[in-house]
Formats: structure tokens, C-alpha cells, sequence
């Protein structure tokens, strides 16, 4: 060989290892900060496992690659983190990217990855089915064990029991160890103290005469002032709705922030126009029905499967089912149906007409829900005549006339729900 052409090798190797140098400088550069985007990766058919070790090495991790996984990689992506890259690569490829506890990240085909988790799963269940099962007794401090006992056997593996103590109020619990905590915080998470709320309900009635002298609309205005001292105009209007036929007519309103409940009741007591029923209140639990109930309990003839007469007693009057619930947003859905119902005797029994309805409304905490149009309609009966002579026997009937006429009553029901011990509340 002649001095030329080793002169020309050496020089070649020379720049070859240059090259190298500031290959190695830029990778370092950019292997300083694994956490930022790599510009701009492309790979065009280039073997994969050696793909996947320059993502593990410019993310600063340790990898292990299954000699199953071969195959080269095209790929063409920019901006985009080491760990996404390697995830996207598992994915066309069909390939398994998992980061092991121990803190390095395994990569295998997806089928035998599928495989494992399998096998894993059928271990985990003969191992259950050959360890001892704990026992433990769990007291129930805000709830009925009867009730909570029915979600978590959902919870409970095949060997696992969960049984109800009614005289203790506790549940006997029997699970496998691995399972019994996760259980155990599922119960925890159930037996939290229930959030109450009080029902106040006023129930007002009035005569069609004095709603008509009220208007078609009752209309308030009033200002509303936040806590960080912003004012707010606001109206509202609760629809009468008279029309030929109002009964069976049904409206709901709510009287907004600020605004006083008590105050329109009291306006309509004192002008002779309605008078207040009842005011009853009652609390509930989150969740739960409430009833409040106002009235008879009329007996009624029926006939059972033998055709024996058996008596059942009807509840007539003027009934209000609330159930409420709370929610994310400190609001109070409330379910409503309020009932008002009349009875008449008839040749054949007994005739119960009844008056109702079933709605939705969210109201915030301590809001007034109103509820109109409930009518009912009644015969008065009065006599008329001159005076003393229409008393006399016999000839005072030429004196005096009986007079007849239907009188229609409707019932507003105001409800304001309230959540105990909740500094959000407001009166009304």
C-alpha cells in the first residue's frame, strides 16, 4: 500500500471520529433535559430495538426489550416528549410499553403482555381461594346496616360474605386480606353523617274572588345584595292562571334571594284575602321523602278476591311529598307533589275527587319554592229574608229564600328548604 492511500485512510478515520464527537455532543446536549420535546425525531427503517434504546437513553431510563420484539421503524413526528414517542411506536407496532414497579420500563409484544395479565389474573384467584379469610365486626354509627350491607357485597370477591346485625347495627364482614381494606374504606364512605334539611311549608288558601282581586300576576321587586357588596335589580312573578276551568291549573315559582316569603303571606292575611292553614315543618335527610299531610282519613268499602266487604281507609285532604337533595353546587333539588282532594257520599260509596300534581325545581338554599292553582270549589248554603218575620212558623217562608252558590278556594303552598348547619342558609 502506498504512503498516499494510508495517508488517505488516516485522514478519512479522522474525520469519521469527528463526526462522532459531534454526534455525541448534540445527543448529550440534548439528553440534559429529558422533560423537553425532541424537535424533530425521524427514523426511516431502522431497527427497532435500537429505535427504543435511543428513546430510553435520551429520556434517562432504564429499558428492557423482549428478544421477541423485532422489526425495523419509519417514523417522522416533531415535538414530541421521549415517553409519547415510545408509546406511539407501541402501538402501531402492536407492542406493549410497561413501566414496572421496580423503575424500569419493559417493552414486549401485546399479545404475550395480554397473556401475562391472564395468567397473573388466574394466580391472584387460586391464591384467594387457598388464603384464610378475615373476619371483622364493623359498627354502623350514621346509617342502617341493612342498607349498606346490599352495596357492599358488589364489592366482595366470590369467597367473601357480608352479613347485617340488626340488634347491633354492625356488619360481620369474612374476605380475603388483600380485599378487606378496600372494603373497609367503601363502608367508611357510606357511613358518613347525612346531610339533614327542614321543610318549612306555609299553606294559604284563598277564594277565587280575592286571587281575581289580586290580579292575573303577582309580581315582586326587591334588590339583592351579594357579600361583596354588589347590587342586583331583580322581579319575579308567580302566573295565577284563571281561566273557565282552573281546576287542575297547576304554576310553580321561586322567590329569589332576598325576598321575604312571610311578607307576601302576611299581606294577604291582612287584607282579608286568604288565610294561613298551616305552617308545618319538618326535617329530613338527604335524599329521603318527607310528607306532610293535612286532613281525613275517610273508610271506604271494597271487596277483596272472596267478595268479602273489607274497609280501607283513604287519606282525603291537603298532602305535600317533598324529597330533596343537595347538590355539587350547594343547591337543593327538590322533588314535589302536593295533593288536595275532597269526598262525597254517593248511593254506591264513597266519591274522593282529587287535585294534584308532580314536578322538579332547583332552588338555592333556603329559596322559596312556590306552588299555585290547587282549586277546589265548595256549595254555601244561606238563607235570606226579612228580618223577624222570615223567623216566624209557617207563614215565614213567604219571608225569606234560600240562597245557593258554588265558591272556588285555591291553595298556595309556599316550601322553603334549608340545609342544617349550613352557613349558606338564609332566612325567608
Amino acid at each position: 500500500m502506498s504512503r498516499l492511500t494510508v495517508r488517505k485512510l488516516f485522514v478519512l478515520l479522522g474525520i469519521l471520529v469527528l463526526f462522532q464527537v459531534l454526534l455525541t455532543s448534540v445527543m448529550a446536549d440534548e439528553v440534559q433535559d429529558p422533560e423537553q420535546p425532541i424537535k424533530n425525531l425521524q427514523f426511516q427503517a431502522a431497527e427497532i430495538r435500537s429505535v427504543l434504546t435511543f428513546l430510553a437513553d435520551y429520556g434517562g431510563v432504564n429499558v428492557v426489550v423482549s428478544p421477541d420484539v423485532e422489526g425495523v421503524v419509519t417514523i417522522k413526528l416533531s415535538d414530541v416528549h421521549w415517553r409519547q414517542a415510545m408509546s406511539i411506536i407501541g402501538r402501531t407496532y402492536n407492542l406493549a410499553v410497561v413501566d414496572e414497579e421496580a423503575g424500569y420500563i419493559r417493552v414486549l409484544p401485546a399479545e404475550e403482555y395480554r397473556k401475562e395479565l391472564t395468567e397473573q389474573k388466574k394466580h391472584d384467584h387460586e391464591q384467594r381461594q387457598l388464603v384464610e379469610l378475615e373476619t371483622k365486626i364493623v359498627k354502623i354509627s350514621n346509617s342502617t346496616a341493612e342498607n349498606i350491607v346490599k352495596t357492599v357485597k358488589s364489592l366482595m370477591t366470590e369467597r367473601g360474605q357480608a352479613t347485617a346485625d340488626s340488634r347491633s347495627n354492625s356488619i360481620i364482614l369474612q374476605e380475603v386480606p388483600s380485599n378487606m381494606p378496600i372494603v373497609m374504606d367503601y363502608i367508611n364512605e357510606l357511613d358518613k353523617p347525612a346531610r339533614q334539611i327542614k321543610i318549612s311549608a306555609q299553606l294559604l288558601e284563598i277564594s277565587s274572588q280575592g286571587l281575581e282581586e289580586l290580579g292575573v300576576n303577582w309580581q315582586i321587586e326587591g334588590t339583592y345584595v351579594t357579600e361583596s357588596g354588589r347590587i342586583y335589580n331583580q322581579k319575579g312573578e308567580l302566573m295565577a292562571n284563571r281561566g273557565s276551568d282552573p281546576v287542575g291549573r297547576y304554576t310553580l315559582g321561586a322567590i329569589q334571594k332576598g325576598w321575604s316569603a312571610d311578607a307576601l303571606v302576611e299581606a294577604l292575611v291582612s287584607s282579608g284575602k286568604g288565610k294561613i292553614i298551616a305552617h308545618p315543618e319538618i326535617t329530613t335527610i338527604d335524599n329521603t321523602e318527607a310528607r306532610i299531610q293535612m286532613g281525613q282519613k275517610v273508610p271506604v268499602k271494597q271487596f277483596d278476591e272472596s267478595g268479602n266487604v273489607v274497609i280501607k281507609f283513604e287519606e282525603v285532604g291537603t298532602i305535600l311529598v317533598v324529597k330533596p337533595h343537595i347538590t355539587a353546587e350547594n343547591q337543593i333539588l327538590m322533588y314535589l307533589k302536593p295533593e288536595r282532594s275532597t269526598y262525597q257520599f254517593d248511593p254506591n260509596g264513597v266519591i274522593i275527587n282529587t287535585n294534584n300534581a308532580e314536578t322538579n325545581v332547583i332552588v338555592e338554599n333556603g329559596q322559596t319554592a312556590v306552588i299555585g292553582g290547587l282549586t277546589t270549589q265548595d256549595e254555601i248554603e244561606s238563607t235570606v229574608g226579612l228580618p223577624i218575620l222570615k223567623d216566624i212558623p209557617l207563614l215565614g217562608i213567604l219571608f225569606r229564600y234560600t240562597n245557593r252558590r258554588t265558591e272556588n278556594r285555591d291553595l298556595v303552598i309556599f316550601v322553603t328548604p334549608s340545609i342544617i348547619g349550613d352557613d349558606l342558609a338564609m332566612g325567608n
